[in-house]
């Protein structure tokens, strides 16, 4: 991960990323958190990867302790700053493909769009990481990108190119993302913003679960509103699970 890159982007979050706090259209992440903190009344938790900390405050009503941890040192500042008055939340500076976690592990692991690395070494080594991080009996939500949501967005670019009258042949050609190699399609790393990125298929991310001895107790969609000049509505993978 580039540690730089990430400093960069937090110092515009709002306008550089799409926030799913704000964008989630159905509130199907902030319900699973209240879940959470009623199934672990005395809990704690932690929030993997917790940028400017737009989730960490309702973590911290929910939770009697909350570790809140991301390796760029802006993105920090910020959420430290929004939550000043929670004095349940410890902040960390750590990056979870190279360091262990400093704490123990939790009853509830939050984790949303944070295994997008492009590498598999370092993406494995961060999921083993967080999939560690939950106790036995304990929740892990984890949200990541749709493949399947890209593959449809370029489904409607390309049929939307041949209702204006382009023949079939260019309109793909003109959909594909020249950056894109064959080896990063297999593997399901994609652009997204200009930046290699990681996307699950559904079967893939519930596969992935389960061999860290996880039960699935649900797979759903987070659906975001329609960005930029797409009137496709795209989503993300939100799997919830509970440690065997």
């Amino acid at each position: 991960m580039d540690r730089d890159y990430w400093n960069r982007i937090s110092k515009n979050y709002e306008r550089e990323v799409l926030s799913v706090f704000d964008n989630d259209l159905q509130g199907v992440v902030e319900e699973k958190i209240a879940a959470a903190g009623v199934a672990y009344p005395r809990g704690r938790a932690v929030d993997v990867g917790c940028g400017i900390g737009r989730f960490t405050p309702l973590l911290s009503e929910m939770f009697c302790e909350v570790d809140a941890c991301d390796f760029t040192s802006v993105g920090l500042k910020k959420a430290k700053v929004r939550c000043r008055s929670k004095k349940n939340v410890r902040f960390y500076e750590l990056d979870i493909t190279k360091d262990s976690f400093p704490f123990k592990a939790v009853d509830f692991v939050f984790c949303v769009n944070v295994l997008i690395m492009p590498s598999l070494d370092s993406r494995m080594r961060a999921w083993w990481n967080v999939s560690n991080q939950v106790v036995s009996n304990g929740t892990l939500l984890l949200v990541v990108p749709s493949y399947e949501s890209f593959q449809m967005e370029y489904y409607h670019r390309v049929l939307a190119r041949i209702g204006d009258g382009e023949s079939t042949g260019s309109a793909v050609k003109n959909c594909i993302d020249e950056k894109a190699t064959a080896a990063d399609m297999r593997l399901g790393v994609l652009q997204l913003d200009g930046v290699r990125t990681k996307h699950y298929l559904k079967d893939e991310v519930e596969a992935m679960v389960r061999a860290r001895h996880f039960e699935i107790v649900e797979v759903k969609k987070v659906k975001y509103r329609p960005q930029g000049d797409s009137e496709f509505a795209t989503w993300d993978w939100l799997v919830e699970a509970r440690r065997n």
